[in-house]
């Protein structure tokens, strides 16, 4: 489900996943955040107080194409717009898989019990293929915002997180789950990168019985990806002093603060962990910088 973020300033080629090779005049930008609304009728969403109609959108779950009508508010979404009209829109849960129990205030995924921000129970999703949408602290522990049924779309088990063994050629843990990756596809790249604290997205299949997931897939994060992009997210660490320093987002997206970033009218004096923000991306000398960070109010 990693998906290249890419802002295109001028008549470029447009590149990413799921995308040809094909040339592509407009110029696009990059949002990635939650749905605020769903306009069946006019079939158009809104992302960051934006309107964008959805008629010439191509619409994607894990690869599989979807109609606008599996839109959801509080779904993430990856999406390339332009002049209120979307392009691409990638639904991109960071956890699938088959919920085994539900409480007032947790869900268990792939075996892992998560933390919930509202009550599911209601849901009656025990027993059911769902993804999850929310954010995970510094300690890996995630907070699920919103839950959604599969249906019949043919998504495999997938799982985010950071590393939290040394791993081997065959296996690795995020948090006390187990990941099998001995007959994965993992790019050489992102092989190399496997170490204890990177940040993976692992697809595959969770067995129950044996508690192990089986990877078919494993990406490793990498954060110059979201250059270019605008980004929705929680603080979840905060360094700052006279307007510099750094932030992490999502508990795996480390950002600069420099002289160079702006922010929304006096915000910087108040910005503290959970505070949740819109921040503008680029590629600093290597890491990612906060062009501008303004607080989601919504």
């Amino acid at each position: 489900m990693k998906k290249v973020a890419v802002l295109l300033l001028g008549s470029m080629v447009l590149t990413g996943c799921g995308s040809d090779e094909s040339s592509d005049s407009r110029a696009s930008s990059t949002y990635m955040g939650e749905i605020e609304s769903v306009n069946t009728h006019a079939d158009s969403m809104t992302v960051n107080a934006m309107a964008l109609s959805l008629s010439s959108a191509q619409i994607e779950l894990n690869g599989h194409r979807v109609s606008s009508s599996e839109l959801e508010i509080g779904m993430q979404v990856d999406v390339e717009y332009d002049d209120g009209i979307a392009y691409e829109v990638d639904i991109d849960p960071e956890i699938v898989g088959i919920v085994s129990e539900v409480t007032a205030n947790t869900i268990k995924v792939n075996g892992q019990v998560l933390n919930t921000a509202k009550d599911f129970t209601v849901n009656n999703f025990k027993g059911k293929r769902v993804m999850l949408f929310g954010y995970a602290d510094q300690n890996g522990n995630w907070t699920i915002n919103s839950a959604y049924e599969i249906g019949s779309i043919p998504v495999q088990d997938l799982y985010e997180g950071k590393i939290t063994s040394t791993p081997t050629l065959s296996s690795f843990n995020i948090g006390t789950m187990n990941v099998n990756y001995s007959n994965a596809d993992v790019d050489s790249d992102d092989f190399d990168k496997l170490k204890q604290g990177v940040w993976v997205e692992v697809e595959g299949s969770y067995d129950e019985t044996s508690k192990v997931f089986t990877a078919y897939d494993v990406d490793v994060e990498d954060d110059l990806d979201l250059a270019n992009a605008e980004v929705e997210g929680y603080i979840t660490t905060l360094t700052l002093h006279n307007n510099v320093g750094s932030m992490v987002l999502n508990g795996k997206t480390e950002i600069l603060i420099t002289e160079n970033t702006r922010f929304e009218d006096g915000i910087e004096s108040s910005l503290k962990v959970t505070d949740k923000v819109e921040v503008d991306l680029v590629n600093y000398k290597g890491q990612l910088e906060a062009a501008e960070i303004e607080l989601d109010n919504d």
